[in-house]
């Protein structure tokens, strides 16, 4: 997240000014340890600052109006608004927060945008609740009453309440920034009520690159669907393909730790790729080709057929992609990518965020 915070400079309307609130959020890219997420696993993510949700909030002129609105920005879609109306209810009927809006009376006026490719598996619906949050949080002055741990919780009911099917990943990393190794036990959540979340040292990562649908790959929903019915129904196959995914994630924190004790980076590139090879090995089993779809597949076999690991970034529309052979390997899929209409960044990993 990123932030700004500017008062009006014109004539004063009753004892305020007017106040604009600036909060960004960044797209997510599950590294390892996804889907495991919403099953009581571990994952491994990073914030992608190549795109971003932007949220403003502007108090109202005369505070004595009491009003919320939430606009979209020039262009944008209008299901923002739906979802920031959620997490105000949210965060309104939070039992910290409840006395706010008798104590702070003055409304505002909620607008979004965002360059966050639409359904493509980087997170864009919450990082305009995550941004819209953050907005809030800092209206309000009530970072000492909400733990960051707990803030993705808010981010996540609210979505929940509008029947998105989803998990702490994508609201954790939004949260957190950078690189972030998640645990999601579920007896945290029952001593605390999150999980355990650990920053790590963005230097360590390798040179990551994405690729992605240059328009919508579906709602996260239908690709959770059959498998989330399954674990919640005792299902064997699925529970130990949640196992395997969160000891996937660990691995990858274990050689990213490792690695900044002395690992040589083409050693920790070639163990990453590994993990990646795997983690999308067991989502391939579990799941199956129909549900992952033809062009999530092209996606992931162009890239393995140059030498490279790939592997969802979330529920589908784009990979993760490590390329351990340098330029040349980078070059030969950009253009290939370029020749088939899919779009491929190098990752511009979003420093840790400050709440």
């Amino acid at each position: 997240l990123e932030r700004s915070l500017a008062r009006g400079e014109g004539r004063e309307s009753s004892s305020s000014t007017a106040m604009a609130i600036a909060e960004r959020a960044h797209a997510r890219l599950g590294l390892l340890g996804n889907p495991s997420d919403i099953y009581g696993g571990k994952a491994l993510a990073v914030s992608v600052a190549n795109y971003a949700a932007t949220v403003t909030l502007r108090a109202n002129f005369d505070s004595k109006d009491e009003t919320i609105h939430v606009v979209p920005g020039k262009g944008e879609r209008e299901g923002g608004v739906k979802l920031i109306e959620s997490l105000l209810s949210v965060f309104f009927d939070d039992p910290p927060l409840r006395h706010l809006r008798s104590e702070r009376q003055t409304g505002f006026t909620l607008t979004y945008t965002s360059n966050i490719p639409y359904q493509v598996g980087l997170s864009g619906s919450s990082a305009i609740v995550c941004a819209a949050l953050r907005c809030l949080v800092r209206y309000y002055e009530v970072e000492e009453l909400i733990p960051r741990a707990r803030l993705p919780n808010l981010v996540l009911e609210a979505e929940t309440k509008l029947g998105i099917v989803a998990g702490y990943m994508d609201r954790v990393q939004q949260v957190y920034g950078g690189l972030v190794f998640m645990d999601f036990n579920s007896r945290y959540f029952e001593s605390e009520g999150f999980g355990r979340y650990e920053r790590l040292d963005v230097s360590r990562l390798p040179r990551l690159h994405l690729m992605h649908l240059r328009e919508s790959g579906g709602q996260s929903g239908r690709i959770h669907s059959d498998v989330r019915r399954r674990f919640l129904e005792g299902d064997t196959e699925v529970a130990e393909a949640m196992r395997e995914f969160a000891g996937i994630a660990e691995r990858g924190r274990s050689i990213l730790v490792g690695s900044a004790e002395g690992g040589e980076d083409g050693a920790v590139a070639e163990a990453l790729a590994g993990e990646m090879r795997s983690n999308f090995a067991l989502r391939r089993k579990l799941f199956g080709d129909a549900v992952l779809g033809a062009e999530n597949l092209e996606m992931v076999e162009l890239a393995e057929s140059m030498g490279a690991a790939a592997k969802f970034t979330g529920s589908g529309g784009a990979i993760a992609v490590l390329c351990p052979d340098g330029d040349r390997q980078v070059r030969s899929i950009a253009e290939e990518c370029d020749r088939r209409g899919f779009a491929f960044v190098e990752v511009d990993v979003a420093p840790a965020s400050e709440w």
